[in-house]
């Protein structure tokens, strides 16, 4: 069994959700510069980076992160999803249709290899999305289904965001929440997961937060 991690480190060139660029972060006291300890100051969206959407996101009375126990944050049924996508294209109940999965499956991960694009601006500009219609058909098979996870910038496609708007509404008044932007290159079908833990930065009243993502695999 091999822990890995499922989430990208912060850093200057981290993309952000359309192409924004107020991701900053300064060095703040520098043991080269004479002073006695090295220190920093970020300065970051909170849906920088491998993040989690709280449903406090997109409806008014939903539940923000801090309104969760600690071991929501703890997923004991992982599933991976492997998926051919291509730049734009919304991921429907179609597409999952042939996949069998646990009933008991309590975080799904989405691995479309996008991630791959991460570099270019195509990451965000032209990225998949997940479909509103979705939402409903995972919840029906899956009720004990707590995240979806991807390995692209947003379930908001910048192609078609008044759908991706839908979704995050679906999803999130499920109480799906939604962790995007991960790195998923770690895992494939040939490792089982056995569990994830998925730890959000806590501050009050969070619609989202940048997280820290590690999984146990089975190699075996």
């Amino acid at each position: 069994m091999r822990l890995v991690w499922l989430s990208h480190i912060l850093s200057s060139s981290t993309p952000l959700y359309g192409g924004e660029k107020d991701f900053r972060i300064n060095s703040h006291r520098s043991i080269v510069s004479g002073d006695s300890c090295n220190t920093a100051i970020l300065n970051l969206p909170n849906h920088a980076g491998t993040h989690i959407d709280a449903p406090y996101h997109f409806l008014q009375r939903g539940r923000t992160l801090d309104d969760y126990p600690p071991d929501y944050w703890i997923f004991e049924s992982p599933a991976l999803v492997s998926l051919s996508v291509t730049p734009g294209m919304l991921i429907t109940p179609d597409d999952l249709l042939k996949r069998s999965l646990s009933s008991a499956v309590d975080i799904i991960l989405l691995k479309t290899g996008f991630e791959e694009k991460r570099g270019c601006d195509c990451y965000w500009r032209n990225g998949p999305g997940l479909s509103s219609s979705l939402a409903i058909y995972l919840k029906r098979l899956y009720p004990q289904l707590k995240a979806i996870g991807i390995d692209f910038i947003s379930i908001s496609s910048l192609t078609n965001r008044e759908e991706g708007r839908n979704a995050h509404r679906a999803f999130l008044e499920r109480d799906i929440v939604l962790i995007e932007d991960m790195s998923l290159d770690e895992i494939d079908d040939t490792k089982r997961l056995i569990q994830i833990v998925a730890l959000p930065m806590r501050f009050e009243k969070a619609d989202a937060a940048p997280c820290s993502v590690v999984a146990w695999i089975d190699e075996s």
